[in-house]
């Protein structure tokens, strides 16, 4: 096992600005050895924006280490037995090889991609489409619940309908009446209040009838819904609004930037994947009877 370790500043410093194939060994197992381009190469296939702290990481490097020798042994053992010789194992290698070519190619395509003025496309979009930074609306809302669980719906609506009269009389008494008929059980918590709901989040008859309330304070008329019946109070509305541009201007040029490189790289693919894909005359059935035999009526339909 390798023994963790810290990778001196300077290394690092090094190793962002100039990265060179390097047939040094880094490690050694048997008779297999690691290079240092090779651990490099390994390192290049870690999001560059996690790539210093997986290397400062001397477990996880030890574990990327053992896994490399590993592989490799694993693979000497096949060619030795002349595995890789076998023309479906060398026909996978190379479609493994050039997969993993384009899709290195592709990376360096979209890491030289032409400059883009990411801040003025992020303002751009922002002025383009207002709604998408709109806020949902809130409100602050307390209630009292008389619930059906335990008694009849006309017993329940008779209490609540006491109680509604009672907050004609006194609006103030709201709070200490939710504290002492209420039956909702997160009332020990929060006192029967909501400080933040959005639509959505109650049921219907409940959310129709809190966000009918206009000015705090306001209480509305006994709300049936599943739970029993309910006597809401608007406490405060938090109206929709714009965010400033300057709340989402990050978040907007990261946005466009990955866009924009998405975009680059579906061109650059269009580009180079040119011409109709053509099918030699019994192509098809020659693919099918080797994996179907000669009968092929219950072969699958490929194409036309």
């Amino acid at each position: 096992m390798m023994k963790p370790y810290r990778i001196p500043l300077l290394f690092l410093a090094i190793f962002a600005t100039s990265l060179h194939a390097n047939d040094e060994p880094f490690a050694i197992q048997g008779e297999q050895v690691l290079t240092q381009g090779e651990l490099d190469a390994a390192f290049a296939e870690i999001p560059e924006q996690h790539r210093y702290a997986f290397i400062r990481d001397g477990e996880r490097v030890d574990q990327l280490v053992q896994k490399l020798l590993r592989a490799r042994q694993i693979a000497a053992a096949a060619r030795a037995e002349g595995f890789d010789e076998d023309p479906l194992v060398a026909d996978r290698l190379e479609l493994k090889q050039e997969e993993e070519l384009a899709t290195i190619w592709l990376e360096h395509i979209v890491a030289n991609a032409p400059d883009a003025d990411y801040e003025a496309m992020a303002e751009e979009y922002y002025l383009a489409n207002p709604d998408e930074f709109l806020t949902e609306e809130q409100i602050d809302v307390s209630h009292l619940l008389i619930s059906t669980d335990s008694r009849s719906e006309e017993k329940a609506l008779a209490q609540v309908t006491d109680l509604r009269a009672r907050l004609v009389d006194d609006p103030a008494s709201f709070d200490a009446l939710i504290m002492e008929f209420s039956e909702d059980p997160a009332k020990a918590s929060n006192q029967g209040r909501y400080p933040q709901m959005k639509r959505g989040e109650m049921v219907e008859p409940f959310e129709v009838a809190a966000f009918a309330l206009e000015q705090p304070g306001q209480i509305s008329a006994p709300v049936k819904t599943s739970y029993g019946y309910h006597i809401i109070r608007l406490n405060r509305k938090v109206p929709s609004e714009t965010l400033p541009y300057e709340t989402v201007k990050q978040q907007l040029i990261e946005g466009v930037e990955r866009k924009y490189l998405a975009d680059y790289r579906s061109r650059y693919i269009v580009d180079v994947t040119t011409g109709q894909i053509e099918l030699p005359e019994g192509a098809v059935e020659a693919m099918l009877k080797r994996h179907f035999g000669e009968n092929l009526e219950n072969a699958p339909r490929f194409r036309d």
